[in-house]
C-alpha cells in the first residue's frame, strides 16, 4: 500500500499522536477523542510540543507517515503564504506528488482543514522535530520538497521563503544547507549559475579542487536514496531525492568542468 493509503487507512491519527494526529482525525472523522484531548494540551501549552518526551518513540514505518502527513499539513500552510488562496492547491500539490486519483478527495480534505485551522504551522513542524530527532538528511529532504511546492508555480514569494525558513530553524538546519537546497530550484528557475553550483555542494570558489571532492562525495553519501529510505524516507518521495543528488551531481561535473577549461 502507498504512503498516502496508508494515511487514508484510518489509523494515523492514533499512531502519529499530537497535533497531526488530531488535524487527521478532524479531517477524517475518526473518534480518537483520547488523542485530541492531549493534543488540545500540547498546542495550547506551546513549548511542549517541542520537548523529545512528548511524543513516543516511532519506527521506521511511523516516520513515514509523519513525514508524508507533514508535507500534507505544512504544504496546506505554504500555499496561504503567498496571499493566493484559490480552489486549485491540491492540483497543484498532486502535480507535485504523484498519488491515485481515488485518494485525491480525502487528501484534499485533510488539505483544506489544515488551511483552516487556527494553529500556525510552528506546531506541526515541531512535532516532526521530535519525531525524526537529529537525522538531519530527513529534514533536508522535508525542506526540499517545501522548496518544491513553492517553486511549483515558477516562482519564490518572499513569505514563502521566510516560512520555509522558520520551519528549517525550528529544525535546526544551518542556513548554508538550506541554501543548498534552495540553489538547485535557483539554476532550474534562471540561467545556470556556477554560484548556486558552490552552494550546492556547500562549498565556495576559494576551495581547492581536492576540498570540493571532498564535500561533493560526502554529499552523495549522505543523501543517497538508499540512506534516506533506511532513516524514514517514503519511497514515494525517492524521486525528490533522486532529483536531488542528480543536482549535486550536475553541479560538481560543471564546477570540474569551469576549473579544468580554465586552466586550459
Amino acid at each position: 500500500m502507498s504512503i498516502w493509503g496508508k494515511i487514508l487507512g484510518g489509523g494515523t491519527g492514533m499512531v502519529l499522536g499530537g497535533p497531526l494526529g488530531a488535524l487527521l482525525g478532524l479531517a477524517l472523522g475518526h473518534k480518537i477523542d483520547n488523542i485530541r484531548k492531549r493534543d488540545s494540551r500540547l498546542i495550547n501549552e506551546g513549548s511542549s510540543a517541542n520537548s523529545s518526551n512528548s511524543y513516543e518513540q516511532y519506527n521506521e514505518s511511523e516516520k513515514q507517515l509523519a513525514f508524508a502527513t507533514g508535507v500534507i499539513v505544512i504544504a496546506a500552510k505554504l500555499t496561504k503564504a503567498d496571499g493566493k488562496v484559490t480552489d486549485n492547491e491540491i492540483i497543484k500539490f498532486r502535480e507535485v506528488f504523484d498519488f491515485d486519483p481515488k485518494d485525491e478527495g480525502a487528501i484534499g480534505k485533510i488539505f483544506n482543514n489544515a488551511k483552516k485551522t487556527s494553529e500556525g504551522f510552528e506546531v506541526y513542524a515541531k512535532q516532526l522535530k521530535s519525531v525524526f530527532g537529529n537525522q538531519q538528511e530527513l529534514y533536508v529532504e522535508f525542506i526540499n520538497s517545501l522548496y518544491k511546492i513553492a517553486f511549483a508555480d515558477g516562482e519564490l514569494h518572499l513569505n514563502e521563503e521566510r516560512m520555509i525558513r522558520d520551519i528549517a530553524s525550528i529544525f535546526n538546519m544551518p542556513e548554508e544547507i538550506i541554501d543548498s537546497i534552495k540553489s538547485q530550484f535557483t539554476n532550474i528557475v534562471n540561467k545556470i549559475d556556477l554560484n548556486n553550483d558552490y552552494k550546492i555542494l556547500l562549498s565556495d570558489p576559494s576551495d581547492s579542487d581536492g576540498e570540493i571532492k571532498k564535500k561533493y562525495f560526502k554529499l552523495v553519501k549522505e543523501y543517497h536514496p538508499d540512506t534516506l529510505i533506511s532513516k524514514g524516507l517514503p519511497e514515494e518521495f525517492l524521486k525528490f531525492a533522486n532529483e536531488r543528488l542528480g543536482n549535486i551531481n550536475k553541479a560538481y561535473e560543471r564546477i570540474v568542468k569551469y576549473r579544468k577549461d580554465k586552466n586550459l
